[in-house]
Formats: structure tokens, C-alpha cells, sequence
């Protein structure tokens, strides 16, 4: 038996974190964190800090047996970014999004311009006979400026105003949207015991992504956690990410993860939406490399059925960009993970219902979240729907 928890991990001295496939740096000496921890990353932080409470109680250290015994139940839901001004709690208006890949920032627009999928007249010089994949609707930019690269966050209002179609302004155009986390350089060094000289290996530097900012805010990860029940909680403040720094934890209202209501009141507008827009949140885990798994190649089509909604749907279009490689370190057997390769935060799938009929409300709600793919209960495969009309919207 285990008990819903929703928990805002607060880093105290910023983020390093790593993808676990290893660490090296270049020949300067300089290596590189991710801007963002994976979701096993915040597990495997829930799960130690558990551990780290069983064994306070027991005043002995637990073995690798009772390590999975005891924290093997920890399963971990959706995940969050948020950012909040100090000295107040966090709220859906706090919540940040990866930026879709189907938003194109290009300099001299005033508006971020929006990728739309359109029915193919030219083939591709794939190196197989994919039918299918030949048929995937393609965008057409017709702009002749130069793209920039996009942020890699929307704030709540423009996120929700990109899911039902509306514009979104560039920020570099006056925009208030996207928000950007600092970065500094971390010296690493160490004394060889003998020599009392500067060790040469351990002498290197990497990134650090702060999250208490200049202008009093401060940012936070919000946890969908499912912990025992009756089990050791609270937890004490745990450890993230490659140089074990500290963060805090904090209760955190359930509305933080609620439905956006501005994607809402959009399903429910007369006749739902004739397509669906699913932006993934988090990385996601297909059998298949990029393509939603339960779809299958049918009369020169995707098709398949999509949970959570138990709908047959055809897939119109995939944007996807490169994949992300996680590994990590196995504590309890003391051996690496396998290496998996993700899709991408941002990655985004057009969808049509075979039968016709549109996306209502109750799609969404459904939606709003649900995980799917492979590796559910780590946090991965989160999505949220926006509305999509198809072709009408590509010649809008």
C-alpha cells in the first residue's frame, strides 16, 4: 500500500546533475551538467533520503536487499518546473513548461511563429520504404529570417495560450514569458596527500545552474510521489544530483498540477477539437525509438490506440528533436543502469480520432499529465493536451 504525496524539492545551492553515462571533460578541464534533472534522478534522491530514515531508526546501515525491499515501492508521477518571488508559495501561475518544438523563434518576428503540419506532396530521401513515416504531415515555414534558439522555458499564461492556438509574443520582442535559469562556472580541486601538490585529475571545472536568482526568485521541482503508507515521512531535506547538493522539501497544494483552465474552457468549446496537440513534458520512453508505442502502420497510416482516453487515433505528425541518453548507478547491486534513449521535454504529436469524432473536455482532463510509455512510475512519459483543428489551421 502506498499514499499520494506532493512535494516541491527546493535545491539550496544550485543544480549539477548529470545523465549517468559517465563523466568526462574536455581538454580545458571543463565539463558540462544538464539544465534539468531527469526524472530517475529525482527518485533516486526520494528513495536515498527514505533509506536515510530507516537506517536513522535501525542506527545501522540497511543492506542492498532491504535498500529494494524498503524503497522499491517509492514510485514517482509527474514532475514540475516552478518558479516563485521568495517568501511565497508556490501556485499554477508558478509553473514553467518546456518551450514545443513546434514554436519557431525567428529574429525580426514579433510573434513566435507556429510550426504547422501539412499533408506532404514531396517525398523524403528516407533510406527505407516507410510508408507511413513518408506520409507524416510536414510544417512549410515561408518566413525568410533567421531562426534563434528558442528558450527552454514558458511561464503558465503562454504555455496554456500556445495549447488552444492562440499567439504567443517573442520575449526578445517584449514577450514576458520565458525565463531563463543562470549558470556559473564550479572550480574543482584537489591535494595529493603525499606530494601536497594539485592533483592533475581532479583538477576541473563544470556548470552549476543556479536557483535563487537576482531578482528574488527562486526556483523549485515539483514531485507527484507515492511513498508507503504509514512509512518513514515526513522525509528530511535530501541530496540531488552529482555533488549531492542539498534541497529542501515542501508540501505543495494539489492545485499545482491541475488542468490549465484556458485548455479546458478550449475542449469545451462547441465540437471539442477536431485534432489533439500532445506536448510531452517530460522525456518519454517509447519501445520504438521516437514513435508512440500501441501504433502501428495500417494501410499507409499510424494507427493504434491511445491511453489513457482508450481511443483509436491515426498520427498526423511528429516534431521530435534529438534524442536525450539516460544511465545512472544501480546502489543496490553497485553496477550501472542500461543505457535508454529518450524523447526529448517539448517533443510534439499531432493526432487525429479514426472514427472521426473530435477531442472533448474529458479527453483532456484525462490528458492533463497522464504518463505514458515505458518507465511510468520513474516520472517519465508525462504529457498534456492542446487543441489542434488540422489543416484549418494551417491555412489560418
Amino acid at each position: 500500500m502506498t499514499s499520494p504525496h506532493r512535494l516541491a524539492m527546493i535545491p539550496r545551492d544550485g543544480l549539477f546533475c548529470k545523465d549517468g553515462r559517465g563523466w568526462f571533460t574536455s581538454a580545458l578541464g571543463r565539463g558540462h551538467g544538464l539544465d534539468w534533472p531527469f526524472p530517475s534522478t529525482l527518485l533516486g534522491a526520494l528513495r536515498t533520503a527514505y533509506g536515510r530514515v530507516i537506517e536513522a531508526k535501525r542506527d545501522r546501515p540497511l543492506s542492498a536487499d532491504e535498500w529494494l525491499e524498503h524503497t522499491g515501492g517509492i514510485g514517482l508521477g509527474a514532475t514540475l518546473a516552478l518558479r516563485r518571488p521568495l517568501g511565497r508559495d508556490f501556485s499554477r501561475a508558478d509553473r514553467l513548461w518546456p518551450v514545443p518544438a513546434d514554436a519557431l523563434f525567428v529574429e525580426g518576428e514579433e510573434q513566435v511563429l507556429r510550426l504547422e503540419p501539412q499533408p506532404v506532396t514531396v517525398p523524403t530521401l528516407s533510406r527505407d520504404d516507410d510508408r507511413a513515416r513518408e506520409r507524416l504531415w510536414r510544417p512549410t515555414v515561408e518566413t525568410c529570417f533567421k531562426p534563434r534558439t528558442p528558450p527552454r522555458w514558458w511561464g503558465d499564461a503562454d504555455f496554456s495560450a500556445w495549447l488552444v492556438g492562440n499567439r504567443v509574443v517573442d520575449v526578445a520582442n517584449g514577450g514576458q514569458g520565458a525565463v531563463r535559469m543562470q549558470s556559473r562556472l564550479q572550480a574543482h580541486v584537489g591535494i595529493v596527500a603525499d606530494t601536497q601538490t594539485a592533483g592533475e585529475g581532479i583538477l576541473f571545472t563544470h556548470d552549476v545552474f543556479e536557483t535563487l536568482g537576482a531578482d528574488r526568485c527562486e526556483w523549485g521541482i515539483g514531485c507527484e510521489v507515492e511513498l508507503p503508507a504509514g512509512g518513514a515521512t515526513p522525509l528530511p531535506p535530501v541530496t540531488l544530483g552529482a555533488d549531492r547538493r542539498p534541497a529542501q522539501l515542501e508540501e505543495l497544494a494539489p492545485e499545482v498540477f491541475e488542468a490549465s483552465a484556458v485548455v479546458m474552457d478550449a475542449f469545451r468549446a462547441p465540437g471539442g477539437s477536431r485534432g489533439l496537440r500532445l506536448v510531452a513534458v517530460t522525456p518519454i520512453v517509447w519501445e520504438r525509438g521516437w514513435l508512440p508505442d500501441r501504433l502501428a502502420s495500417e494501410d499507409g497510416n499510424y494507427r493504434g490506440r491511445l491511453e489513457p482516453i482508450g481511443v483509436e487515433v491515426e498520427l498526423r505528425a511528429a516534431f521530435v528533436p534529438r534524442p536525450q541518453s539516460v544511465s545512472g548507478w544501480d546502489m543496490a547491486r553497485k553496477r550501472p543502469k542500461p543505457v535508454t534513449r529518450l524523447v526529448p521535454p517539448g517533443a510534439v504529436y499531432f493526432f487525429e480520432r479514426a472514427d472521426g469524432n473530435t477531442f472533448t473536455a474529458d479527453d483532456a482532463e484525462k490528458l492533463w499529465l497522464s504518463a505514458i510509455g515505458c518507465r511510468v512510475g520513474e516520472g517519465f512519459g508525462r504529457v498534456v493536451p492542446g487543441v489542434w483543428r488540422g489543416e484549418e489551421d494551417a491555412r489560418r
